[in-house]
């Protein structure tokens, strides 16, 4: 029976879900994927949902309609449910969301990366000792960039708090940090305290630079910079992995190397195998789109196949983000 996925939103989420699906159609053709059909933001989901034997809903419409069209797919019992990040953006969602039971996967795409997937093996092996810290950046330039640029005109969705929440990169790409970190540490955060700048943001609310310490239970820490207010910066998105015997780096930007220190030396670890997201062999990978594929396949296997395959589900997800809406602020 052909699964029908159906895409709730037509920004670069929306667009990166559908590259994934097309890719997973040519190298899976028994998980029967037909053409993803778009949806408009006002669309009723309860009718959509009767149009279709085995429908998929995607959801990747502003941040702040996220928990309503999860809570609205689970009301109608669409069989699985896929969602940009993040699933929602405060408490209150975040309790209706507890109840959710329909098969929902967060598309916290950088913890299906090789890097992550290889240092989170590397941990539970016991290579770097006893863990100091885990510390890292998730850097972008997109507020710097607009406010060299002056530019005016049509209001984003962000600059609206219905449509996007009370913030802008803490809940927009801080979240994405947070759950790798918490993937390689296995465990949720008890608190998370940090500081906010809104220099150079589009809206009062919107902030452009945080700085988070993320406390673990047993001692666990983290200290991450996430922004999108530094000049010249790409999509900068980095994890250090501080231990007694090792410390490790992984760079979005180079996404096939682990770089190993011990003592005063340093070597490269490179990836070998091609048996994640779209299987192209080192050096030759598809971006942020191979979390995306990962994550959406492993769904269909397990929602409509009866297979288990991980993927970032959605209680998983609320536990991290609890203590980030529960925040202490500097």
């Amino acid at each position: 029976m052909p699964i029908t996925p159906l895409i709730l939103g037509t920004g670069r989420a929306g667009q990166a879900i559908a590259k994934s699906l097309a890719c997973l159609k040519v190298m899976y053709p028994e998980l029967d994927l037909e053409m993803p059909v778009w949806l408009e933001r006002s669309a009723l989901l309860v009718s959509e949902r009767d149009k279709y034997e085995q429908p998929l809903l995607c959801i990747a419409n502003p941040h702040g309609l996220h928990a309503a069209s999860i809570l609205e797919a689970d009301r109608v019992r669409y069989p699985a449910i896929l969602c940009e990040k993040p699933a929602c953006v405060n408490l209150q969602e975040l309790d209706f969301l507890r109840g959710v039971t329909s098969p929902t996967a967060v598309l916290h795409v950088y913890r299906q990366t090789w890097g992550i997937q290889k240092l989170k093996r590397m941990i539970k092996e016991g290579n770097f000792g006893d863990i100091i810290s885990i510390e890292g950046r998730y850097w972008q330039a997109s507020t710097a960039e607009r406010a060299l640029a002056k530019k005016v005109g049509a209001p984003s969705w962000k600059d609206d708090t219905r449509l996007s929440g009370e913030y802008d990169v803490y809940l927009d790409i801080a979240t994405h940090w947070v759950d790798a970190v918490s993937f390689l540490f296995g465990e949720a955060p008890e608190r998370i305290s940090g500081w906010r700048s809104f220099i150079n943001a589009d809206s009062p609310h919107r902030d452009s630079h945080v700085q988070l310490t993320v406390h673990y239970p047993n001692s666990g820490r983290a200290f991450g910079s996430i922004s999108k207010a530094v000049h010249g910066s790409t999509n900068h998105f980095e994890v250090n992995v501080l231990g007694s015997l090792l410390a490790a780096t992984w760079k979005f930007e180079q996404p096939d190397e682990i770089f190993i220190g011990e003592g005063r030396d340093r070597r490269v670890l490179t990836r070998k195998e091609s048996t994640q997201g779209s299987h192209n062999p080192p050096h030759h990978g598809m971006g942020w789109l191979e979390g995306y594929i990962e994550i959406i396949g492993n769904l269909i296997r397990h929602a409509f196949k009866g297979e288990t395959h991980p993927y970032p589900e959605l209680q998983e997800t609320l536990r991290n983000l609890e203590p980030m809406l529960r925040a202490e602020w500097q």
